[in-house]
C-alpha cells in the first residue's frame, strides 16, 4: 500500500504558505454579504445596470427602508457604490470583481442545475 501522506516537514511548509487566520476571517465576512438572497438580488440587479433606490424598491416590490438598508450594508463592505445625477442617487457595483463573482457563482450552480441553467440562459445571464 503507497502511504500518500506528507511527512512532518512538508507539513510545515504547507502551514507556512496559508494565508494568516485574519485574512481568513475577512475573505469569510465577504463572502457572506453573498449569502443574503436580497443582497444577491441588488448585487444581480446593479451588475446590469446603475439604479437608484426607489427603482430598486419597486422592480423588487419592496420597501425603500428595507432596500437603503440592504445597500448600506454592501457599501459599507465596498460592494456598492453611488453617485449623485441631480437630486437622484444612483448606485451601482464598486467594480468588476463583485459582478465576476457573482457570474461565476451562477455559473458554478447552473453546471449542477438544470432549472438554474435555463433560467439563466432564459435571462442573458
Amino acid at each position: 500500500m503507497n502511504d500518500n501522506r506528507k511527512t512532518p516537514a512538508e507539513i510545515e511548509e504547507i502551514k507556512k504558505e496559508l494565508l494568516e487566520e485574519k485574512s481568513f476571517e475577512k475573505l469569510s465576512s465577504f463572502y457572506s454579504l453573498f449569502s443574503d438572497q436580497t443582497r444577491l438580488t441588488l448585487i444581480a440587479l446593479l451588475a446590469r445596470q446603475e439604479l437608484c433606490v426607489n427603482d430598486i424598491a419597486a422592480i423588487l416590490s419592496m420597501s425603500q427602508s428595507r432596500v437603503s438598508h440592504q445597500l448600506a450594508i454592501l457599501r459599507k463592505h465596498d460592494i456598492v457604490t453611488y453617485y449623485r445625477k441631480g437630486k437622484q442617487v444612483l448606485y451601482t457595483l464598486t467594480d468588476n470583481h463583485i459582478k465576476d463573482i457573482f457570474s461565476t457563482g451562477l455559473e458554478h450552480i447552473s453546471e449542477q442545475d438544470e432549472d438554474i441553467y435555463q433560467d439563466k440562459k432564459k435571462k442573458g445571464y
